[in-house]
């Protein structure tokens, strides 16, 4: 799967080669007339480094933005074409050395900013240039030359980078060169436009070109702080890999971008039994393996490939380049020989066996979630019939009738009110006080056994099935609570409520409803809803929330921090409270990442004036930093388990004190 690329390969030779002539050209013409006491120059020269020091990330590129550039134009500007390179080529090879990045890269990405600034030069004093450089003042007819002079700098620059980022990826040149050219281009031009305020403040009040850099630190301070948030919302806390939001955004953009010669295809590869591994070794060393994999697979595959974490023990990894789709089962059996490899865990030798679904695009699917659906149906398959790995194959869909048999015992099972409610306490951190439950549906059908949540909940929603089931689960619910209140307990219940029902415009009625029926008071009933609710339609949730907080019922955003909510949308929202979700709690004391993402949405919630809820706590150790963070109330094995209506009235009798 390594493969060679012999056009990136001749291309970055020879952009490095013309850049190294550029700076050899240079050198004989001369480096400009500075002395070394040119105060002015050095003070440049050192906002330069510091800028290319401390670049920051923009999701969707894969290059840097650097604040380098208002102070490097400036250079031009002010003193000239060979001082601005030597500055720019050094503070970027010192950088990037710093970095430790591959001397290929090194030499292009110095070669490249060569070309760019030589272009730039070139045009500025072909138009006629400014008298900036000779000290005099910035007139208004010198603002055209500066603008295209910082125009081919962003064309050059821009379509080197860019041309090289497709040839690695393989992908059409002009679309990729094409593709956020907008967004560049107003990037780039807010920072050439600081160029010239640099320049003016530079020649004239020197003292003061230090004091620029405080608005951009803070600037730059924010935009890392909003791709910290946004690299949390699209990687795996555990692995440090890429999340499934991410792998299908990666994906849909090879299906959109592909140039027609080369097909796609998806992996999608599920530990066999890794259940033991928890069972027998603990959820830590579990979590060690779980590392182990992500680490096999991410040095197994190619540079433009890409690993995923799906869910739990399920990963995906995308091939975007394929010249045949035989390639995807060598690039599977690849795989499954590098986790077949032995690997120390806690001292037991450990092989680690998986099965693998293959999905090929255009053959199999033309958008990512079906290629993805596909290549989990294809990955069930290979269990069934016991082989390590096998492709998607449309009689894979003649296995609908067991859906459809489920689908039918799901409605059955909600018209006879078959499927049950536990309650899960939910207690104030500070006092250990139960301040409510929420309600988890359970269901065991006659024919076809236990059923999980995760199986038929997402079934419901897709079948139409999730408005009467969430009719059920309110009236279980106002059931109990009615009960537990007669016995002189008034403990609110949370239901979960899916995005669908949550913007029915009726769902506020009948919340009312239910709670009226049974004799309960407002705060009785609680919603919970997922971030991934607040993705679609904004105006509508806003109006559900807004009409449920007006008849006194609390709302929750549940399984925070998971998805990718707007913040600035989630200032608007009527609701009570973030529930931090158990990925993070679980690894709170072990791990520092997880412990920044908890304290930082205790911080927000609180900035919100909103509560928190800590899932999954199952360790008193945990319950105990939870306070120190802040965190208002908890839930977890660590204080009790989910629990039947009638045990949940026993607990309450010899936990809670009626008054």
């Amino acid at each position: 799967m390594s493969g060679s690329r012999p056009p990136f390969t001749l291309y970055l030779r020879l952009v490095s080669a013309a850049g190294i002539a550029v700076l050899i050209g240079l050198a004989i013409a001369g480096t400009g007339d500075f002395g070394y006491e040119d105060t002015e120059f050095w003070v440049l020269a050192a906002l330069v480094f510091a800028g290319e020091l401390f670049p920051i990330q923009v999701h969707g590129q894969v290059g840097e933005e650097t604040f380098s550039t208002p102070f490097a134009f400036a250079l031009l500007l002010v003193y000239g074409l060979p001082e601005v390179v030597v500055v720019q080529v050094v503070a970027t090879v010192v950088a990037d050395v710093i970095r430790r990045r591959p001397a290929d890269r090194i030499v292009f990405n110095a070669s490249q900013l060569a070309i760019s600034w030589l272009a730039a030069g070139l045009v500025l004093e072909a138009v006629g240039g400014t008298g900036l450089d000779n000290g005099e003042d910035l007139k208004a007819a010198d603002l055209p030359a500066i603008a295209l002079a910082a125009g081919v700098f962003f064309i050059v620059n821009s379509t080197l980078a860019r041309t090289a980022e497709a040839l690695l990826q393989d992908t059409s040149i002009v679309a990729h060169n094409k593709a956020d050219l907008a967004f560049r281009a107003w990037s780039a031009g807010t920072l050439f436009a600081l160029g010239l305020p640099v320049a003016v403040i530079a020649m004239h009040w020197l003292y003061l070109v230090p004091l620029l850099a405080l608005p951009m630190a803070a600037v730059h301070r924010a935009v890392m702080q909003a791709s910290a948030m946004e690299h949390l919302a699209l990687h795996d806390p555990l692995t440090g890999l890429p999340n499934r939001a991410l792998l299908l955004q990666v994906t849909e953009r090879a299906l959109r971008n592909g140039n027609g010669v080369n097909g796609l295809a998806l992996l999608v590869i599920d530990l066999d039994r890794f259940r033991d591994v928890n069972d027998t070794l603990g959820r830590e060393q579990g979590d060690s393996v779980l590392k182990e994999v992500a680490a096999r697979l991410a040095r197994s595959v190619r540079a433009t490939d890409m690993v995923a974490r799906v869910e739990a023990d399920r990963f995906g990894v995308l091939l975007p380049t394929l010249a045949r789709s035989g390639d995807a089962a060598i690039a599977a059996d690849n795989l499954l020989a590098e986790l077949s490899q032995q690997m120390d865990v806690a001292g037991a030798a450990l092989s680690v066996d998986a099965t693998v679904g293959i999905a090929c695009a255009p053959e199999h699917a033309q958008s990512a979630d079906l290629l993805l659906q596909r290549a989990e149906a294809a990955m069930y398959r290979a269990k069934r019939a016991q082989s390590r790995r096998e492709y998607f194959s449309l009689d894979i869909e003649d296995e609908a009738p067991r859906r459809l048999i489920l689908v039918t015992a799901l409605k059955r099972a909600i018209d006879t009110r078959s499927i049950t409610m536990h309650y899960q306490p939910k207690l104030d951190l500070t006092h250990r006080r139960v301040i409510g439950v929420e309600a988890l549906a359970r269901w065991t059908d006659e024919v076809v056994g236990p059923v999980l949540p995760a199986t038929f909940v997402p079934l419901a929603e897709r079948t139409g099935l999730a408005e009467p089931l969430t009719e059920l689960a309110l009236e279980s619910a106002a059931t109990d609570c009615r009960r537990w209140l007669n016995d002189g307990f008034y403990i609110p219940i949370a239901v979960n409520v899916p995005a669908r029902v949550l913007l029915d415009p009726s769902f506020p009625d009948l919340v009312e409803a239910k709670r009226r029926t049974f004799g309960l008071d407002e705060g009785a009933l609680e919603i919970e809803i997922t971030e991934s609710t607040l993705m679609g339609d904004h105006d509508q949730a806003r109006i559900a929330l807004t009409r449920l907080r007006e008849i006194g019922v609390r709302t929750s955003i549940d399984d925070f921090g998971t998805g990718y909510s707007s913040l600035s949308y989630l200032r608007e929202l009527p609701v009570h409270a973030l529930k931090i979700d158990r990925s993070f709690i679980t690894h709170l004391i072990d791990e520092p990442e997880s412990e920044a993402i908890v304290r930082s949405i205790i911080e927000l919630a609180r900035n919100l004036r909103l509560e928190t809820v800590a899932e999954g706590v199952e360790d008193e150790r945990v319950c105990e930093r939870l306070v120190k963070l802040g965190c208002d109330y908890a839930q977890g094995f660590a204080l009790a388990r989910p629990m039947a209506a009638d045990a949940m009235r026993g607990w309450l009798r010899a936990r809670v004190t009626v008054d």
